[in-house]
Protein backbone atom coordinates (compact mmCIF):
# COMPACT_ATOMS: atom_id res chain seq x y z
CA UNK A 1 0.00 0.00 0.00
CA UNK A 2 1.39 3.36 -0.99
CA UNK A 3 1.86 6.01 1.65
CA UNK A 4 -1.24 8.18 1.77
CA UNK A 5 -1.29 11.91 2.16
CA UNK A 6 -3.86 13.55 4.40
CA UNK A 7 -5.70 14.56 1.25
CA UNK A 8 -5.75 10.91 0.13
CA UNK A 9 -7.15 9.85 3.50
CA UNK A 10 -9.93 12.41 3.38
CA UNK A 11 -10.80 11.44 -0.20
CA UNK A 12 -11.01 7.78 0.90
CA UNK A 13 -13.32 8.72 3.77
CA UNK A 14 -15.56 10.57 1.32
CA UNK A 15 -15.77 7.54 -0.98
CA UNK A 16 -16.63 5.28 1.95
CA UNK A 17 -19.37 7.65 3.12
CA UNK A 18 -20.96 7.58 -0.33
CA UNK A 19 -21.82 3.90 0.11
CA UNK A 20 -24.97 3.49 2.20
CA UNK A 21 -24.62 -0.23 3.00
CA UNK A 22 -21.48 -1.84 4.42
CA UNK A 23 -21.48 -5.43 5.67
CA UNK A 24 -17.89 -5.78 6.91
CA UNK A 25 -15.81 -3.47 9.10
CA UNK A 26 -12.44 -3.53 7.32
CA UNK A 27 -9.30 -1.78 8.49
CA UNK A 28 -7.88 0.14 5.53
CA UNK A 29 -4.97 1.65 7.41
CA UNK A 30 -4.25 5.24 8.44
CA UNK A 31 -7.08 5.10 10.97
CA UNK A 32 -9.70 4.41 8.29
CA UNK A 33 -12.21 1.60 8.82
CA UNK A 34 -15.31 0.84 6.79
CA UNK A 35 -18.55 1.23 8.80
CA UNK A 36 -19.87 -2.31 8.51
CA UNK A 37 -22.19 -4.37 10.67
CA UNK A 38 -19.62 -7.06 11.52
CA UNK A 39 -15.94 -6.82 12.47
CA UNK A 40 -14.90 -10.28 11.32
CA UNK A 41 -11.29 -9.74 12.36
CA UNK A 42 -12.55 -10.40 15.91
CA UNK A 43 -13.59 -13.93 14.88
CA UNK A 44 -10.81 -15.00 12.52
CA UNK A 45 -9.30 -17.46 14.99
CA UNK A 46 -12.47 -19.57 14.91
CA UNK A 47 -12.03 -20.19 11.18
CA UNK A 48 -8.58 -21.76 11.61
CA UNK A 49 -7.44 -20.47 8.23
CA UNK A 50 -4.01 -21.59 7.03
CA UNK A 51 -1.44 -18.99 7.98
CA UNK A 52 -0.09 -18.99 4.44
CA UNK A 53 -1.87 -19.66 1.16
CA UNK A 54 1.06 -19.07 -1.17
CA UNK A 55 0.47 -20.49 -4.64
CA UNK A 56 -3.14 -21.50 -3.90
CA UNK A 57 -6.40 -20.59 -5.65
CA UNK A 58 -9.21 -19.55 -3.30
CA UNK A 59 -12.92 -19.25 -4.06
CA UNK A 60 -14.87 -16.92 -1.73
CA UNK A 61 -18.60 -17.48 -2.27
CA UNK A 62 -20.79 -14.69 -0.99
CA UNK A 63 -17.92 -12.23 -0.66
CA UNK A 64 -20.05 -9.18 0.21
CA UNK A 65 -17.76 -6.21 0.93
CA UNK A 66 -14.70 -8.43 0.84
CA UNK A 67 -13.20 -8.95 4.28
CA UNK A 68 -12.32 -12.61 3.70
CA UNK A 69 -11.35 -12.18 0.04
CA UNK A 70 -8.71 -9.61 0.90
CA UNK A 71 -7.63 -11.59 3.96
CA UNK A 72 -6.91 -14.58 1.70
CA UNK A 73 -4.87 -12.32 -0.54
CA UNK A 74 -2.99 -10.96 2.49
CA UNK A 75 -2.09 -14.54 3.39
CA UNK A 76 -0.45 -14.99 0.00
CA UNK A 77 -3.09 -16.66 -2.18
CA UNK A 78 -2.03 -16.66 -5.84
CA UNK A 79 -5.59 -15.88 -6.92
CA UNK A 80 -8.83 -15.16 -5.08
CA UNK A 81 -12.09 -15.38 -7.00
CA UNK A 82 -14.72 -13.47 -5.06
CA UNK A 83 -18.24 -14.49 -6.03
CA UNK A 84 -21.21 -12.22 -5.45
CA UNK A 85 -24.71 -12.21 -6.86
CA UNK A 86 -25.23 -10.20 -10.06
CA UNK A 87 -27.72 -7.96 -8.27
CA UNK A 88 -29.96 -7.58 -5.24
CA UNK A 89 -32.86 -9.16 -7.11
CA UNK A 90 -30.87 -12.38 -7.59
CA UNK A 91 -31.16 -13.41 -3.95
CA UNK A 92 -33.55 -16.27 -3.22
CA UNK A 93 -36.35 -13.87 -2.36
CA UNK A 94 -39.94 -14.74 -1.60
CA UNK A 95 -42.41 -13.98 -4.44
CA UNK A 96 -43.92 -11.07 -2.54
CA UNK A 97 -40.58 -9.37 -1.88
CA UNK A 98 -39.44 -10.00 -5.46
CA UNK A 99 -42.57 -8.30 -6.79
CA UNK A 100 -42.14 -5.30 -4.50
CA UNK A 101 -38.47 -4.93 -5.45
CA UNK A 102 -39.30 -5.13 -9.16
CA UNK A 103 -41.81 -2.30 -8.71
CA UNK A 104 -39.12 0.09 -7.45
CA UNK A 105 -37.81 2.69 -9.87
CA UNK A 106 -34.83 1.57 -11.94
CA UNK A 107 -32.65 4.25 -10.35
CA UNK A 108 -33.50 2.96 -6.87
CA UNK A 109 -32.76 -0.64 -7.84
CA UNK A 110 -29.46 0.46 -9.34
CA UNK A 111 -28.56 2.36 -6.17
CA UNK A 112 -29.24 -0.75 -4.06
CA UNK A 113 -27.08 -2.89 -6.34
CA UNK A 114 -24.21 -0.42 -6.23
CA UNK A 115 -24.37 0.07 -2.46
CA UNK A 116 -24.74 -3.56 -1.48
CA UNK A 117 -23.16 -5.59 -4.28
CA UNK A 118 -20.55 -3.43 -5.99
CA UNK A 119 -19.00 -0.23 -4.70
CA UNK A 120 -17.87 -1.21 -1.21
CA UNK A 121 -15.88 -4.19 -2.45
CA UNK A 122 -14.24 -2.04 -5.13
CA UNK A 123 -13.29 0.72 -2.71
CA UNK A 124 -11.68 -1.75 -0.30
CA UNK A 125 -9.68 -3.44 -3.06
CA UNK A 126 -8.35 -0.16 -4.36
CA UNK A 127 -7.54 1.09 -0.85
CA UNK A 128 -5.62 -2.10 -0.03
CA UNK A 129 -3.78 -2.12 -3.36
CA UNK A 130 -5.23 -5.50 -4.27
CA UNK A 131 -3.81 -7.22 -7.37
CA UNK A 132 -4.81 -10.88 -6.97
CA UNK A 133 -8.55 -10.68 -6.18
CA UNK A 134 -11.05 -10.71 -9.00
CA UNK A 135 -14.83 -10.63 -8.98
CA UNK A 136 -17.28 -13.04 -10.55
CA UNK A 137 -21.03 -12.47 -10.46
CA UNK A 138 -23.07 -15.64 -10.15
CA UNK A 139 -25.58 -17.49 -8.03
CA UNK A 140 -24.15 -20.35 -5.99
CA UNK A 141 -26.18 -22.79 -8.09
CA UNK A 142 -24.41 -21.72 -11.29
CA UNK A 143 -20.84 -22.19 -10.07
CA UNK A 144 -19.03 -24.84 -12.10
CA UNK A 145 -15.39 -25.82 -12.66
CA UNK A 146 -15.96 -25.31 -16.39
CA UNK A 147 -16.54 -21.61 -15.71
CA UNK A 148 -14.10 -20.99 -12.87
CA UNK A 149 -11.69 -23.92 -12.68
CA UNK A 150 -10.99 -25.83 -9.48
CA UNK A 151 -9.77 -24.37 -6.20
CA UNK A 152 -7.48 -25.38 -3.36
CA UNK A 153 -9.71 -23.60 -0.83
CA UNK A 154 -13.43 -22.97 -1.19
CA UNK A 155 -14.88 -20.62 1.42
CA UNK A 156 -18.52 -20.06 2.31
CA UNK A 157 -18.95 -17.72 5.25
CA UNK A 158 -22.43 -17.30 6.77
CA UNK A 159 -24.02 -17.75 3.37
CA UNK A 160 -25.81 -21.10 3.16
CA UNK A 161 -28.67 -19.88 5.34
CA UNK A 162 -29.51 -17.41 2.57
CA UNK A 163 -30.23 -20.01 -0.12
CA UNK A 164 -33.44 -21.99 -0.41
CA UNK A 165 -31.55 -25.14 -1.41
CA UNK A 166 -28.34 -25.41 0.61
CA UNK A 167 -27.80 -29.01 -0.52
CA UNK A 168 -27.71 -27.95 -4.17
CA UNK A 169 -25.40 -25.12 -3.15
CA UNK A 170 -23.02 -27.55 -1.50
CA UNK A 171 -23.04 -29.68 -4.67
CA UNK A 172 -21.73 -26.66 -6.58
CA UNK A 173 -19.08 -25.89 -3.95
CA UNK A 174 -17.88 -29.51 -4.04
CA UNK A 175 -17.65 -29.43 -7.83
CA UNK A 176 -15.31 -26.43 -7.66
CA UNK A 177 -13.11 -27.92 -4.92
CA UNK A 178 -10.00 -29.87 -5.88
CA UNK A 179 -9.84 -33.45 -4.62
CA UNK A 180 -6.82 -32.29 -2.59
CA UNK A 181 -8.53 -29.09 -1.44
CA UNK A 182 -10.88 -28.13 1.36
CA UNK A 183 -14.14 -26.34 1.98
CA UNK A 184 -14.28 -23.92 4.91
CA UNK A 185 -17.87 -23.20 5.83
CA UNK A 186 -19.79 -21.40 8.55
CA UNK A 187 -23.50 -20.90 9.11
CA UNK A 188 -26.06 -19.78 11.62
CA UNK A 189 -26.30 -22.61 14.12
CA UNK A 190 -29.35 -24.31 15.55
CA UNK A 191 -28.06 -25.19 18.99
CA UNK A 192 -28.53 -28.88 19.76
CA UNK A 193 -26.80 -31.18 22.20
CA UNK A 194 -27.68 -34.31 20.27
CA UNK A 195 -26.52 -35.99 17.08
CA UNK A 196 -29.84 -35.54 15.30
CA UNK A 197 -29.32 -33.67 11.98
CA UNK A 198 -31.87 -30.94 12.67
CA UNK A 199 -32.73 -27.84 10.64
CA UNK A 200 -35.13 -25.01 11.46
CA UNK A 201 -36.99 -23.04 8.84
CA UNK A 202 -36.42 -19.35 9.57
CA UNK A 203 -37.94 -17.73 6.49
CA UNK A 204 -39.79 -14.42 6.50
CA UNK A 205 -41.47 -12.79 3.50
CA UNK A 206 -39.10 -9.80 3.45
CA UNK A 207 -35.86 -11.66 4.23
CA UNK A 208 -33.70 -14.22 2.44
CA UNK A 209 -32.70 -15.97 5.66
CA UNK A 210 -34.06 -19.49 5.25
CA UNK A 211 -32.34 -22.04 7.47
CA UNK A 212 -30.58 -22.63 10.75
CA UNK A 213 -28.92 -26.02 11.17
CA UNK A 214 -27.41 -28.03 13.95
CA UNK A 215 -23.74 -28.92 13.45
CA UNK A 216 -24.86 -32.53 12.98
CA UNK A 217 -27.14 -31.44 10.11
CA UNK A 218 -24.35 -29.61 8.28
CA UNK A 219 -21.98 -32.55 8.77
CA UNK A 220 -24.62 -34.89 7.32
CA UNK A 221 -25.20 -32.59 4.37
CA UNK A 222 -21.47 -32.37 3.69
CA UNK A 223 -21.22 -36.16 3.74
CA UNK A 224 -24.11 -36.42 1.28
CA UNK A 225 -22.39 -33.91 -0.98
CA UNK A 226 -19.23 -36.02 -1.30
CA UNK A 227 -17.13 -34.55 1.45
CA UNK A 228 -15.35 -36.97 3.75
CA UNK A 229 -13.43 -35.95 6.85
CA UNK A 230 -14.74 -33.00 8.86
CA UNK A 231 -12.12 -31.16 10.92
CA UNK A 232 -11.30 -27.85 12.61
CA UNK A 233 -14.79 -27.61 14.07
CA UNK A 234 -15.66 -24.66 16.27
CA UNK A 235 -18.52 -22.49 17.47
CA UNK A 236 -18.78 -18.84 18.41
CA UNK A 237 -21.43 -16.18 18.86
CA UNK A 238 -21.32 -13.58 16.12
CA UNK A 239 -22.23 -10.09 17.31
CA UNK A 240 -22.76 -6.97 15.27
CA UNK A 241 -20.85 -3.84 16.17
CA UNK A 242 -23.72 -2.62 18.37
CA UNK A 243 -23.81 -5.84 20.39
CA UNK A 244 -27.58 -6.04 19.86
CA UNK A 245 -27.51 -8.83 17.24
CA UNK A 246 -26.16 -12.19 18.36
CA UNK A 247 -26.02 -15.30 16.21
CA UNK A 248 -24.57 -18.66 17.32
CA UNK A 249 -22.30 -19.80 14.49
CA UNK A 250 -20.74 -23.15 13.58
CA UNK A 251 -17.52 -23.40 11.54
CA UNK A 252 -15.82 -26.44 10.08
CA UNK A 253 -13.43 -27.58 7.37
CA UNK A 254 -14.58 -30.38 5.04
CA UNK A 255 -12.21 -32.45 2.93
CA UNK A 256 -13.42 -34.09 -0.30
CA UNK A 257 -14.02 -37.82 -0.11
CA UNK A 258 -11.03 -39.76 -1.38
Amino acid sequence: MNTRTQQDIEALRVRIAEVDAWYHCIDLGDGVETPGHFRMSDYLAFYQLPERLDGLRVLDVGASTGFFSYEFERRGAAEVVAVELPGWADHDWTPRYAREHAEKAATERDKIDRDVMLDGFTIVGEALGSTRVRREFSTIYDLTPDKLGEFDVVFSGAMLMHVRDPVLGLHALRACCKSSGRLIVSLSMLESDGDEPLARFAGEWDQCNWWQMSPAALRKMLTCCDFGRIENEGTYTLEDVTGQFQDPTYVCHALPRE
